[in-house]
């Protein structure tokens, strides 16, 4: 997840129910040139029809693909108030027989799951979190015993909210919040940060940063705290940790997170500077340790702030495990600003690449090009799409597409083929390109304003289905004298000549099919 940093450092001393208005189902097809700018807001569905080469394709370019199209298929505006969905994307899971749905929160406080098949919601849903959701929400199992777990709050009002998890049907079984300080005092704290779900301690774990000085990891069926936490963090943390067993031995998954950073001296005596760090930590915390911020494996310092949420693959030289993360925006001027950073598994920096803006939004691992091997690919805040080599951090391709953004890239793999689609969310909608060269495909609802990633799924029909989630920028109603935005879910359906067998799943080797990766939001493409 990408956030702003309003509200950040709580070592540092800063304090730091919407309705449906409709549902425009959508039949049939009205055929549009690709990179047309067709209007979303037609009651009737569009297909932008992709066969040829752009002519902005670099001279020694792969043949293009067989022809594939984007329908949607349906939309949704989820409120008439300012109560758009921003940083959270929509999380994937199956909660009743009529296979998968979406699930995404709005700044309303309101928690959706909508099925992917017509958009109508699932029985018990939504949730009223009556506090700013801007997470994604993870999901653990299938049909009526899934769960559904959602950091719950926003800087702006960093006391409310929480940890929350929910049932299949919409209604909650835990919430736990964090004290803002070691000792169990201060305020409680809310969460911006998306719960990943791992075998930390129990088999199935959620853990997560919080806007105070500590964390929690959590069990996710019974919402017992885990031992070794609440482990401290020490400053906010807005980004989203991975969990991925990243060396053998004990079985369990380690923490791999960003976070922030402010000059000072915390509880054990650790002196901190102005920054941020990625860091490994242990599924254990700080047990056994006697400090609360002990059972650290390693931490990679910077001196901007990390709230990208660091990818995990073996995409490094010969094929080694790596993290690879993008920092903030906090500390203007700081040197490791606009970077994105490779390192190893020991902390050590491998490579790192200067973009041409904040490197905030979250990189994806994907094998864009279809050589078998894992990009680094990742989309600046200015809106420029790179697709950097795994190993030593080289450009293969930029793309800059004109219009700013906050949400990270997803992938899917071209029907057929070897190669990925690359999904960047933008200001103006969604650009679809080809992975190979990073040459514009199309763009999706440009009147949509995206603050977070697209969602791939393996949709009931068979067909690849894509979500997206935001603002409509084109059509700003007037309530009491003031102009509002208003929140927006829209899904797609790939078809064309290209598409010829149906699909059973989305996460296929060198895909990136929502932010961070899978349903679990795991971070790590472990292929």
């Amino acid at each position: 997840m990408n956030t702003p940093s309003s509200t950040r450092g709580n070592r540092a001393r800063r304090a730091a129910a919407s309705f449906i208005l409709g549902t425009v189902a959508l039949a049939g097809c009205i055929v549009v040139p690709a990179v047309s700018a067709t209007a979303e807001t037609a009651t009737a569905p569009e297909t932008a029809a992709l066969t040829g080469a752009v002519s902005t394709a670099p001279a020694a370019t792969p043949a293009a693909a067989a022809s594939i199209t984007f329908t949607r298929t349906w939309q949704k505006v989820l409120s008439n108030s300012n109560k758009p969905v921003w940083f959270g994307s929509p999380g994937v899971g199956v909660l009743d027989n009529k296979g998968v749905s979406v699930i995404v929160g709005d700044k309303g406080g309101t928690i959706w799951a909508l099925h992917a098949t017509d958009g109508s919601v699932v029985p018990g849903w939504p949730y009223q979190a009556k506090v700013p959701v801007q997470s994604t929400p993870s999901v653990l199992g299938v049909g009526s015993t899934a769960r559904v777990f959602v950091g719950v709050g926003e800087s702006s009002a960093p006391t409310k909210g929480g940890y929350l998890a929910l049932s299949a049907t919409g209604h909650k079984i835990w919430l736990k919040t964090p004290y803002l300080y070691p000792s169990g005092t201060g305020e409680k704290r809310g969460v911006m940060s998306s719960l990943s779900i791992g075998n930390l301690q129990t088999g199935s774990d959620v853990v997560g940063g919080s806007m105070g000085q500590m964390q929690l990891a959590i069990n996710a069926k019974t919402g017992s705290t885990l031992k070794g936490f609440p482990w401290l963090q020490a400053d906010t943390n807005f980004s989203t940790p991975a969990v991925a067993r990243i060396s053998g031995g004990t079985g369990r998954d380690f923490i791999i997170e960003g976070g922030d950073s402010t000059a000072g001296v915390a509880a054990g005596g650790y002196r901190y500077k102005n920054g941020g760090h990625i860091r490994i930590l242990r599924a254990t915390g700080n047990a056994g340790t006697g400090v609360k911020n002990g059972g650290l494996v390693c931490q990679y310092n910077t001196n901007q702030v990390v709230q990208s949420s660091p990818a995990v693959g073996r995409f490094l030289a010969k094929n080694t495990l790596g993290v690879v993360s993008g920092t903030g925006t906090y500390y203007k001027g700081a040197a490791d600003s606009n970077k994105i950073i490779a390192i190893n598994t020991a902390c050590k920096k491998v490579w790192a690449v200067k973009i041409d803006g904040s490197s905030k939004p979250s990189p994806a691992l994907a094998d864009a090009d279809g050589n078998g091997k894992l990009e680094a690919v990742t989309i600046s805040a200015k809106g420029t799409v790179y697709a950097l080599d795994g190993a030593t951090g080289k450009a293969i391709w930029k793309r800059s597409l004109g219009y700013a953004t906050d949400g990270g890239i997803t992938t899917f793999a071209a029907p057929n083929a070897k190669f990925q689609y690359i999904l960047a969310p933008t200001s103006h909608g969604l650009f679809i390109l080809d992975g190979r060269n990073g040459r514009v495909v199309t763009q999706l609802a440009p009147t949509i304003r995206m603050r977070s990633s697209a969602t791939v799924t393996a949709d009931p029909s068979g067909q690849i289905g894509i979500t997206i989630a935001g603002q409509i920028e084109g059509q700003r109603p007037l309530i009491n004298g003031h102009q509002v935005t208003r929140g927006y879910v829209a899904h797609f359906v790939v078809g064309g000549a290209s598409v010829k067998t149906k699909v059973t799943t989305v996460q296929t080797k060198g895909a990136w099919p929502m932010f961070h990766h899978d349903p679990k939001l795991t971070g790590f493409a472990n292929q």
